[in-house]
């Protein structure tokens, strides 16, 4: 009786250690996975979108921008809480206004930068100076320099990537690419004659439009439109008031950067332009400059708005 005692007990303790085993190794594995798949590993070294080499030593956790379309994709990747400067024309989100402002776009504060300890900076291809001055304080510059829609997509990958965002860099990218797909697929059997003339203008004096390089030629094309000023030799041409009526476009639309002052109405009435056909047929609109020129995740809304002007008999609200 004692022997068959003894044995039960022994039968019970190493049972015991089994499970304990068994349980431990599973709290470790669980760990494991979720580290594997929730973080990057850093240092990270990564090439940005002017070729240069950063090497991002942890994971960021004070960035600034110094660019508008910068601040738009760090918000859009949900790393409002990380953004600790912003330039004075960063206004999008309306959280993005209540961050500290560095100063402007062209000509941001170093002193300032350097005050707010980022260990991430985003520019762009204009902040060449800015760049250097802190690559040589050592600190890791990123600079983006997307071209048309879809390099602005690997730009918000790349920054994904760099700020362990990975997973919701992948998710918005696919959304935005769902979109314009739609959008090409259903103008994609529109023949060249029956695609409309569309007329962009950027500024009212001297009369400039955006030709071939520009993001506003990219969403014409993609909405099914032919873009007037797609045989300029630059990519902002500049155009006399009777080259417009030459051109006759089919459509006309206007998004002015900054205050021109000038209406809908304005544009009708300019002298000579009552028979350009846009004019006649009231195919005259307005588009918020912000979502057709800056490189951010708007340009999408911006596509599907141009879609709707272009081709209102296949793209209905």
């Amino acid at each position: 009786m004692k022997r068959k005692f003894s044995l039960y007990k022994m039968l019970v303790v190493i049972l015991t250690i089994a499970i304990a085993i068994t349980l431990a190794s599973c709290k470790s594995n669980s760990k494991t996975d979720t580290n594997e798949s929730s973080s990057n590993t850093y240092p990270l070294t990564v090439k940005d979108q002017m070729g240069r080499e950063v090497v991002i030593e942890k994971e960021p956790e004070r960035i600034i921008s110094l660019a508008p379309s910068n601040t738009e994709i760090l918000f859009a990747l949900g790393l409002g809480d990380k953004v600790v400067g912003v330039t004075d024309y960063c206004d999008y989100p309306e959280e993005a206004k209540q961050k500290e402002k560095i100063g402007g776009f062209a000509d941001p504060n170093i002193e300032k930068v350097l005050s707010l300890k980022p260990d991430l900076v985003l520019a762009t291809s204009m902040h060449e100076q800015p760049v250097r001055k802190l690559e040589e304080l050592q600190i890791p510059v990123l600079v983006l320099n997307p071209k048309n829609i879809d390099e602005v997509f690997d730009a918000l990958l790349l920054v994904g990537k760099v700020t362990n965002r990975e997973e919701q860099a992948e998710e918005l990218v696919a959304s935005l690419k769902s979109r314009v797909k739609v959008i090409e697929e259903k103008v994609s059997s529109i023949p060249e004659d029956k695609r409309p003339k569309v007329f962009y203008e950027l500024w009212p004096s001297p009369i400039t439009s955006a030709g071939p390089g520009t993001f506003v030629h990219d969403l014409i094309e993609k909405a099914g439109g032919i873009n007037v000023a797609s045989d300029a030799a630059k990519p902002y041409p500049e155009y006399s008031q009777e080259m417009i009526i030459e051109k006759n476009p089919d459509i006309i639309i206007f998004s002015h950067h900054g205050s021109s002052n000038q209406t809908k109405e304005d544009i009708i009435k300019r002298p000579g332009w009552e028979n350009i056909k846009a004019i006649k047929e009231g195919k005259v609109y307005y588009v918020d400059e912000n979502i057709i020129q800056r490189p951010t995740p708007r340009l999408v809304d911006g596509l599907e708005q141009f879609a709707k002007i272009i081709h209102p008999e296949i793209f209905k609200d």
